[in-house]
């Protein structure tokens, strides 16, 4: 079967109306006008529009000069504070860890943190087994596991101990 539409004849035929219809299409386009006021307020708003879009892109360009700035000054400032109070010329102040010129070893947490920061212990002083300390998993050598051994402990109130130092 033969198709209408490619023949010769007939896509010239399409082609002189579809100019004829575009000719005219041309001319009414031509007689349309656009108010000044409408024109004048359009291009004013896509001058604001470009002016932020610059702001923009100049903001844009500055944040890595600012960040790279406001790290070398931050690096900078901490380097003069540490010339400037230099940690060796404070002193430290005798506190609870030293009596009487021996220093008393720290507490070993018996529970976990969170539980000690919870708790009001209070401290008692007691000679413990050292074979109960190994119970609680710390290093007891066999020559002294039968001995008494001095410690301070933090106990909460219903008994359980929270935290233990041994003395010597």
């Amino acid at each position: 079967m033969k198709d209408p539409m490619n023949t010769p004849q007939d896509a010239s035929n399409t082609d002189a109306l579809l100019d004829q219809q575009f000719s005219l299409l041309r001319k009414d386009l031509q007689e349309l006008n656009t108010p000044a006021a409408i024109e004048q307020t359009l291009l004013q708003a896509f001058a604001k529009q470009q002016a932020k879009e610059k702001k923009q892109a100049r903001r844009r360009r500055l944040r890595p000069w600012l960040a790279g700035l406001l790290t070398l000054s931050g690096s900078f400032g901490l380097v003069m504070l540490t010339v400037i109070f230099p940690a060796s010329q404070h002193p430290l102040t005798p506190d609870s860890t030293t009596v009487s010129g021996t220093e008393l070893p720290p507490f070993v947490a018996l529970v976990p943190l969170e539980r000690l920061n919870n708790e009001t212990p209070s401290m008692l002083e007691a000679e413990v087994p050292a074979a109960w300390l190994a119970s609680l998993g710390m290093p007891v050598s066999p020559e002294i596991a039968g001995d008494m051994v001095q410690a301070q402990m933090l106990v909460a109130a219903d008994g359980e101990p929270l935290a233990m130092r041994l003395l010597k």
